[in-house]
């Protein structure tokens, strides 16, 4: 079918369902269609159109109408969190994403130990659900806070955990969806299908037995053998790891489990990646059976190690010799009974002694929930950090879940390992040596065409090793573009596999190219060096433009920036629309593809408008530079993005208004008694409406010459920065350099009044810098050459007063993170400003101040997303200040606020910024009673609380200098 026949026929099919009762979205824009033709793996694949189904119904409707004989040349791919690893859901057809709307849980019993959702519910979101009930939905995966049930069961997954807890398919009650011909399905109801598969079975029993290897990751797609071996014959084995190549699943029944009471992990390391696997082995055989055993190597730990999850979890390690780390064990044993636990943990221990392995560096028990729940979250985030080693070359999954018995294990690998090695390739490992299967994630540059050579000559040498070693390529991620290994896999019992997909799908119709093609068709599997890769297109970008946008080209699709989460700060935009369109992830695809056609002479003023739509949500806050595993920087990439767009429009008025607001700050401030009043008459506030501003801020008295004349403030022009040296400073380990901000200094000068007052209360000579402006407003508004010299100079000023060797504080979070990111990124020179409660966390530990342990009051704090995801250690920081003073901090978390600078007044966005601000901060806020108790950090946060919640929200400066007084 050529690319014009298909993409006519899904117009076709479009213009037929608009004249239904489908009540779901339909999205044919380029913009939909690119970000929809990735996921997490090396291809790139663009469909003819996306659909968003309403409900069960719409379903019913779009497979009824593909059952019409002139549909009969549309196919649809389902789509859940899009993070398959091997293009389980990208197609050249329509796309039917389920988890735009489909992501109700429907019922809940706690007697049967059984949940009802739709597929579209997100597994993170599932356990958060069961939780407070005491149960939790088993198959644990590193992508669990965006994968959905339905891409769990069409990959039949499983993670950490599975040798004790096993895979999706053992938890799943019964399913319900639809046929390609419109017909529903319930795999609790008798279904002809049943019959007549088990009849086409019947005669190859041997055959099918013979390619079915007993693994704990048993072969998916088409699970003939658990199939035919259930009296039953029950669908649901078909359908689970059938990657939607034979129904669209709309719900599903599940099995959950008592969450365990307690919990125990051992940690251990070793000095030699290959001796920890055999030894994994030895331990399986414990007289007490661990939950779980993972395995990371050096070089996981190593990303690890270089990221902020590290913080949080380096006390576990202590006494590590890292030099000659190679690799860690995480064996987890969890009990409803203490002491049970206790004493299992205790035999473990003692029958490990006695294999006395002299690769065994260090041994390590945690305690609790906290503990366990910090090490998998390195864990879960090594997967992501792997994609984030410098060079051009980044680790790709393709040969990543293989799965072999356990005791073959360390043979495997080491063979595996020579593959690699002969190819001089960089890789990581880690996975499930309870199960048999290591990930493992070859370094390639797919823009070189010897790299993705390297793809078909790996692979088949891999798959080689996993016949030879009795195990599976696929044993855990689905076979998606592998299914041209199907054939040879399943030899003789490969024809009762395609007879089983013509049973459910005759035309060929639920996502081709994957699993096996109908009998009689000629259409051709996918094949993993012909599909179309990423690394393809992305060598039609030029060198200096590829580096130009490298913090964006590097997405590699993992798509951490679907967190179902509210209360976590990526993706407010996302999580706002649900319109992946609107993600980082979206936003990287848009800005590939638009250097991609820029460079061939290709672009459109048409698909800069669709960006631009893209991008015009983006808050700049900054949350996926650090929340993303490879830390993609969307912010600076719109940011680059609006700085061309504009080379050829003209900018809005508003733009260049808010575009000078920290210039103008300094003159706003002396005027503000004759401002103020003008911006509150009706005259003004219908000009500003008419311009694009729904409310402004306005400047408010610092204090600061009183605070001067009071000896408390020591105030910096230009010209004491120029003649000051370290000698002329009295005391600078009593000293303390605030640099101000134009919100603090300006617009909220009780904060920096506090701030002033609380430090010389302490014993600190205070010395406020000269304010000039950080450039963040022409930053965030693609004003890049203002920028550039406002952060020249601002840095220049930064590197002077730091030759004093004096602390330098910054107030408000993002531009203090901005000088330590940004300024770093652009000069290469670190100026280290830090957060006001890391500096007083180390002046008042070095003045021994007194830790007060019986705590007066209690606080609720809410901190701005920046500022916790730039600096994880921020809010706990402000917890232990507090102690000093006895004072209590209940950290609150909390999502974007949805104001971020001046995105929040803009007219067009307040609408998104008050639902963004719902989705966590309003339901924060209204579940706290004591409302003149609630703290924020951010001024932009501060202003948000104000105006939608009528709190005020205070400082965690003005309280402590409150508490002072």
């Amino acid at each position: 079918m050529s690319t014009f026949s298909l993409e006519n026929s899904v117009k076709k099919f479009i213009t037929d369902l608009a004249k239904t009762n489908f009540q779901g979205d339909v999205d044919a824009n380029e913009a939909a269609r690119l970000v929809h033709s990735v996921d997490n793996s090396i291809y790139e694949v663009k469909p003819e159109a996306v659909i968003y189904p309403k409900n069960s119904d719409d379903v019913a409707i779009v497979t009824e109408l593909l059952s019409k004989p002139e549909h009969h040349q549309v196919n649809i791919t389902a789509k859940g969190g899009g993070t398959g690893t091997n293009g389980q859901s990208l197609n050249q057809g329509i796309i039917l994403d389920l988890s735009r709307h489909m992501n109700q849980i429907l019922a809940f019993d706690a007697e049967k130990h059984q949940v009802i959702v739709q597929t579209g519910v997100v597994k993170d979101q599932l356990n958060a659900f069961l939780k407070p009930h005491g149960f939790f939905f088993a198959p644990e995966l590193s992508t669990s806070n965006r994968a959905t049930i339905g891409g769990m069961i069409n990959t039949d997954a499983s993670g950490q955990g599975s040798y004790t807890y096993g895979k999706t398919s053992h938890h799943v009650v019964s399913l319900k969806g639809y046929l390609p011909n419109g017909q529903f399905i319930d795999t609790n109801e008798i279904d002809p299908l049943q019959q007549q598969i088990a009849g086409i079975i019947s005669p190859e029993v041997d055959s099918m037995n013979a390619h079915f290897p007993e693994l704990n990751r048993f072969v998916t797609g088409y699970d003939a053998k658990h199939f035919f071996d259930d009296e039953n014959h029950n669908l649901k084995h078909l359908l689970c790891g059938a990657e939607g190549t034979l129904a669209v699943l709309t719900e599903a029944t599940l099995n959950v489990l008592p969450i365990p009471k307690y919990s125990k992990l051992v940690l251990l390391s070793y000095d030699d990646f290959i001796s920890a696997l055999k030894h994994s082995t030895y331990l399986m055989d414990a007289p007490v059976t661990p939950t779980s055993i993972e395995i990371m190597d050096d070089r996981v730990v190593e990303r690890a190690r270089n990221d902020f999850i590290w913080e949080v979890n380096q006390q576990y390690f202590e006494g590590v010799d890292y030099d000659r780390l190679k690799a860690i064990l995480l064996v987890e044993f969890n009990s409803d009974d203490e002491a049970e636990l206790q004493r299992s943990v205790e035999s473990f221990a003692d029958y490990m002694k006695a294999s006395n392995y002299a690769s065994l560096l260090s041994s390590n028990v945690l305690n609790g929930d906290a503990a366990i729940k910090n090490i998998y979250a390195l864990r879960k985030r090594a997967v992501g950090l792997l994609g984030n080693i410098k060079g051009e070359r980044r680790t790709m999954a393709f040969v990543e879940d293989c799965a072999v018995p356990p005791e073959s294990l360390a043979d495997f690998i080491v063979e595996f390992k020579a593959v690699l090695d002969k190819e001089n390739l960089i890789y990581g490992m880690f996975g499930h040596v309870d199960a048999g299967v290591l990930h493992v994630r070859p370094a390639l540059d797919l823009k070189a065409e010897d790299d993705r050579e390297r793809i078909r000559r790996i692979s088949d040498q891999v798959y080689d090793l996993c016949v030879k070693y009795k195990g599976a390529l696929w044993g855990e991620h689905g076979k998606g573009v592998r299914s041209e290994y199907c054939e040879p896999y399943f030899g003789e019992f490969y024809p009762i596999i395609r007879a089983i997909k013509t049973a459910f799908d005759p035309h060929n119709q639920m996502n081709p190219g994957k699993i096996a093609a109908p009998l009689g068709s000629d259409s051709a599997l996918y094949k993993v060096d012909l599909t179309p890769m990423r690394g393809q297109k992305d060598q039609l970008i030029t060198e200096k433009m590829w580096n130009e946008y490298r913090r964006v080209n590097f997405c590699n699709g993992n798509g951490a920036c679907f967190n179902y989460d509210l209360h976590s700060p990526m993706c407010p935009s996302y999580k706002a629309t649900r319109d992946r369109v609107q993600s980082p992830k979206g936003r990287a695809v848009l800005l590939k593809e638009w250097e991609r056609r820029r460079c061939t002479d290709q672009n459109t003023p048409e698909f800069e408008e669709e960006i631009f739509t893209a991008l015009e949500t983006c808050l700049s806050c900054g949350s996926c530079t650090s929340e993303c595993p490879v830390m993609i920087n969307i912010p600076n990439g719109r940011s680059q993005f609006v700085e061309e767009y504009y080379k050829t429009r003209r900018r809005p008025l508003v733009d260049r208004i808010l575009a000078q607001a920290e210039e103008n700050a300094p003159l706003m401030y002396k005027m503000r008694n004759i401002t103020n009043p003008l911006f509150k008459l009706p005259m003004t506030q219908a000009i500003m409406k008419k311009i694009g501003l729904t409310d402004a801020t306005m400047p408010q008295d610092n204090g600061v010459p009183a605070l001067v004349k009071a000896g408390k403030l020591v105030e910096w022009n230009i010209a004491d920065i120029e003649r000051l040296t370290p000698e002329s400073i009295k005391d600078t380990k009593n000293s303390v350099i605030i640099v101000p901000d134009a919100l603090t200094e300006y617009f909220d000068g009780k904060v920096l009044k506090d701030c002033v007052e609380l430090l010389h209360s302490l014993g600190l000579t205070v010395y406020l810098a000269p304010y000039q402006n950080s450039g963040k407003a022409y930053h965030v508004l693609g004003m890049r050459d203002q920028f550039t010299l406002s952060a020249e100079k601002q840095n220049k000023l930064l590197l002077k007063m730091a030759k004093l060797n004096i602390p330098m504080i910054g107030i408000e979070p993002p531009i203090t993170v901005l000088y330590r990111k940004d300024y770093k990124q652009m000069f290469g020179e670190a100026v280290h400003v830090q957060l006001v409660q890391e500096f007083l966390v180390g002046y008042l530990s070095q003045k021994d101040q007194t830790v007060q342990k019986e705590l007066k009051d209690k606080f609720y704090l809410l901190s701005h997303c920046m500022e916790k995801t730039a600096v994880p250690n921020a809010p706990s920081l402000w917890q232990q200040v507090f102690k000093y003073f006895g004072l209590g901090i209940e950290v609150v978390p909390t999502g974007c606020c949805g104001m971020s600078g001046t995105f929040g007044h803009l007219t067009k966005q307040v609408e998104l910024s008050e639902k963004i601000y719902d989705q966590s901060w309003r339901v924060q806020i209204e579940g706290i009673a004591e409302k003149d108790h609630v703290m924020a950090t951010g001024f932009s946060c501060r202003t948000q609380v104000d105006r939608f919640s009528k709190v005020s929200a205070l400082h965690p400066i003005s309280v402590l200098n409150q508490n002072l007084q």
